[in-house]
């Protein structure tokens, strides 16, 4: 393939570091699919390998415009003469490879809080909470038993029983007794833990004007895009799934939310939010991904834990400040004069 065939725009979103890529297709790329065409060029233009995958969800997060027209379908047959133009934050593109060669270290300033029964702490979006499939991938539960282990000189006893996905940030809770975990699961079953979360996303449907409101419904699986699971509400079967919602402050280009889930569904947030058209920004699964001119991930973060202590009773409030990219974000979603 012609070098020449490939120019990058001056566009740059400086803080997120993205990029627009540009071909002008040849009669080499007449008739072939879009993601053909893609996997043929993109690792030539990025000077590394991209994976098909990686030009797939690329695709379906919106990232791709052929002749100024997002496309979403990598299907779509290539004609000599298109302008493909491509916005890729390469940093984010790649995360997954470089998250399993580089180890997450915890430091003692990401420990909320922490006795000789529990330990919560702030865990940085990217990182799942716990150990996958691909034992390669570093997780929290792995960083905080190490750091428990080199601190105290012994190996610890770690138990999770609250997770984050992947590309969340904030509280997450560990138990360091065996003795403390009856109880804990007891509150968590009893809904005695208070969870709240903030979320920025996308403007919402034009008429909906309420400032607090709850979703009750049923989740379940609808479909899967690769390893990726997406869920959403479900006439039966499905389990039982209640948030509570409030508006903190509106923009132009969307909104900041106040999110306490009763329940702990598997995305229960996003999907509440996505149903009700207001997808979280950086959410290229439940729709709010093509957002990429604000959000470079998805802009969730849980803020606190209210819960007795499980042996004393006590009554505990821990709470997360927000990290950098959600500030970040924020701000410019409250300097924005509208679309």
């Amino acid at each position: 393939m012609s070098v020449d065939a490939i120019c990058f725009d001056s566009v740059t979103l400086a803080a997120l570091n993205r990029s627009r890529l540009q071909l002008i297709t040849t009669a080499d790329h007449a008739n072939k699919r879009l993601d053909i065409v893609l996997g043929g060029w993109l690792p030539e233009a990025l000077g590394r390998p991209v994976s098909k995958s990686k030009i797939r969800k690329l695709i379906m997060a919106g990232a791709v415009h052929l002749n100024a027209r997002q496309v979403r379908s990598a299907a779509i047959q290539v004609r000599e003469g298109m302008k493909v133009a491509v916005d890729i934050d390469p940093v984010r593109l790649f995360q997954d490879e470089t998250s399993k060669d580089k180890r997450f270290e915890l430091t003692s300033d990401r420990i909320l809080y922490e006795d000789p029964d529990l330990i919560l702490v702030d865990k940085p979006a990217g990182l799942p909470a716990h150990p996958t499939v691909d034992e390669s991938r570093d997780n929290l539960f792995a960083a905080v038993t190490r750091f428990l282990e080199k601190r105290d000189g012994k190996t610890p006893y770690l138990g999770i029983h609250q997770r984050l996905d992947r590309d969340t940030s904030g509280i997450v809770l560990f138990t360091k007794s065996r003795q403390v975990n009856p109880a804990l699961a007891e509150l968590f079953s009893a809904h005695k833990i208070i969870k709240t979360y903030q979320a920025l996303t996308e403007p919402r449907v034009s008429g909906k004007r309420k400032e607090k409101w709850t979703v009750r419904n049923r989740l379940g699986k609808m479909s899967s895009r690769g390893k990726r699971t997406r869920y959403g509400a479900v006439d039966s079967g499905g389990d039982f799934a209640e948030t509570a919602f409030r508006v903190i402050e509106e923009y132009p280009v969307g909104l900041w939310i106040e999110a306490m889930p009763k329940t702990g569904r598997t995305h229960q947030i996003r999907v509440h939010l996505a149903e009700d058209g207001m997808p979280i920004l950086g959410d290229d699964l439940y729709g709010g991904g093509h957002s990429h001119d604000l959000a470079s991930r998805l802009m969730l973060h849980a803020v606190e834990l209210k819960f007795p202590h499980p042996l004393s009773g006590v009554q505990l409030s821990v709470k997360s400040a927000l990290p950098i990219d959600f500030v970040r974000v924020l701000d410019r979603m409250r300097n924005s004069k509208g679309l």
